[in-house]
C-alpha cells in the first residue's frame, strides 16, 4: 500500500470513527434527558456519567485535544464541528448537572461543596466501633438469613437503631453494599443492622416481607444485649430495599397476611421513622409506568410470580404496595429520588407523599433535578451531600 493510499484510508477511518463517537454521544444525551433505558449499555453509561460527572469533564477534555489536533492539521470543517459538538456536550452536561443540583440544594437549605461533586468517591467515613458480621436472625428450610451489626463507641443504655435494607431489584444485592451508609449512621451514634433477605425460589413477594419483619422481631428480642432503645427504631432502604422498608414500616404481619399498623396495636415493634431512597410505593403503577420496562418488568414478574394480567396477580401487586397501608398512625417518612431516575419515576414518590399528607403523617420528599437511580453511589456528589444532611435533620427531629 502506498503512503497516499494509507493516508486516504486513515482519513476515511477517522471520519467513520468521528461519526460513531458523535452518534454515541447523541444517544447518551437522549438517555440522560429522557431518563430511559436502564439495563441497556447506553442507559448504564448514562447513569455512571451523571453519577460521576468528573468523567464527563475527562471525556470533554479528550474531545478538546482531538479538536485542537484537527485544527492544527487543518482538517475538514465538518470534522472540527463534530468534535466541537462532542466536547461541548460532555462539558455542558457536567456543568449543567452540577449547577442544577447545587441550585436545588440551596433551595432546600442544604450546605454542599460544589467541587466535591466532581470526584470519584465510593465511600464515606471509616468511623465505627465494632462490626459483627453474619449473625443469624432466621432459618428457613435449612437456609440461614443473616445480618451485620455495626455497634458504636457510645456505651450508654437506650441507643437509637437504624435497620438498613439493601436494594438489588429484589433478586440480587448484598447487605455489605450499604456499608458506607452504615458507617455514617454509626458515626452519628446509631447501632446499625444491615439485613439480608431471601432472593430465590417462588413466593418471593411473601418471603421477603416475612424476612424483614422477622429481622425487626430479632432486633427487639436482642435489645438488652445491644443496649437498644426500642422506641427509637428507624428503617432505611434503597430502591427495592426502600420498597421493603416502607412496606415493613407501614404494616404488621398477622398470620402471614399484611395489615396496616394501628394505634394501640399488639405489635412488638414500634417504628420511629422511615427513610426511603428511590424506592417504589405502587407496584402496579411502576409496572406500567417505569422508564425502563425491559429492565424492571421482568424483576417484578419474578418477585410477584407473574404478570399483572389476572385479578389474582393484580391483587398480589397491590398487597405488596406500601401505599395501600398508609394511615394516620404511619411513621414519619422521608423520601429521595432523582428526576433523571430511569427505574423509579418521581411519581412513585409523589403519590406516596400525597397519601401521607392526606393522612396527616409527617413527611418530607426531595427531588434532585440531575440525578439518576442509585445516585448515592457517588458518596460526595451534591445530591448525596444534601441527602445526608436532610436525613440527619430528620432523624434528629424524630429521635
Amino acid at each position: 500500500m502506498t503512503f497516499k493510499k494509507l493516508k486516504s484510508t486513515l482519513k476515511i477511518t477517522g471520519i467513520i470513527a468521528s461519526l460513531l463517537v458523535l452518534t454515541g454521544t447523541l444517544v447518551l444525551l437522549w438517555r440522560t434527558f429522557f431518563t430511559s433505558g436502564y439495563g441497556t449499555y447506553s442507559g448504564q453509561t448514562s447513569f455512571y456519567l451523571l453519577t460521576f460527572p468528573v468523567a464527563l469533564f475527562i471525556l470533554g477534555g479528550a474531545a478538546f485535544i482531538i479538536l485542537l489536533l484537527l485544527i492544527w492539521k487543518k482538517s475538514a470543517l465538518f470534522l472540527k464541528m463534530i468534535w466541537a459538538i462532542i466536547c461541548i456536550s460532555f462539558v455542558g452536561i457536567a456543568l449543567l448537572s452540577g449547577f442544577q443540583n447545587q441550585y436545588y440544594a440551596e433551595h432546600i437549605d442544604a450546605e454542599t461543596a460544589l467541587m466535591d461533586n466532581y470526584t470519584f468517591s465510593f465511600s464515606g467515613t471509616d468511623t465505627y466501633s465494632d462490626l459483627e458480621e453474619d449473625v443469624v436472625y432466621k432459618t428457613v428450610e435449612d437456609e440461614d438469613l443473616l445480618l451485620d451489626v455495626w455497634d458504636t463507641k457510645v456505651n450508654d443504655e437506650n441507643r437509637p437503631v437504624i435497620v438498613n435494607i439493601h436494594g438489588g431489584g429484589w433478586s440480587s444485592g448484598d447487605k455489605s453494599e450499604v456499608s458506607s451508609w452504615s458507617r455514617w449512621f454509626n458515626s452519628k451514634g446509631y447501632v446499625v443492622f444491615n439485613v439480608e433477605y431471601s432472593q430465590n425460589g417462588p413466593d418471593m413477594w411473601q418471603k421477603q416481607i416475612s424476612d424483614t419483619h422477622a429481622a425487626l422481631k430479632w432486633i427487639v428480642e436482642h435489645a438488652d444485649e445491644y443496649h437498644l432503645d426500642e422506641n427509637r427504631i428507624n428503617l432505611i432502604g434503597f430502591s427495592a430495599g426502600g420498597h421493603l422498608a416502607l412496606l415493613t414500616g407501614y404494616t404488621e404481619l398477622n398470620e402471614n397476611s399484611l395489615i396496616s399498623r394501628e394505634t394501640g396495636s399488639d405489635s412488638t415493634v414500634k417504628i420511629n421513622s422511615i427513610i426511603n431512597l428511590y424506592g417504589p410505593s405502587d407496584l402496579l403503577q411502576l409496572y406500567d409506568d417505569t422508564n425502563s420496562k425491559e429492565f424492571i418488568q421482568p424483576l417484578l414478574e419474578q418477585l410477584m410470580d407473574g404478570q399483572p394480567k389476572t385479578e389474582e396477580i393484580k391483587h398480589r401487586y397491590r398487597q405488596m404496595s406500601p401505599i395501600q397501608y398508609v394511615n394516620e398512625t404511619s411513621a414519619p417518612t422521608i423520601s429521595f429520588v432523582g428526576l433523571k431516575d430511569k427505574v423509579v419515576p418521581e411519581e412513585q414518590i409523589e403519590i406516596l407523599h400525597k397519601k401521607l399528607d392526606e393522612n396527616k403523617v409527617d413527611n418530607q420528599a426531595y427531588y434532585f433535578p440531575f440525578s439518576d437511580h442509585s445516585y448515592d453511589t457517588n458518596w460526595e456528589s451534591i445530591t448525596t451531600q444534601s441527602t445526608r444532611q436532610k436525613i440527619e435533620e430528620f432523624l434528629n427531629e424524630y429521635n
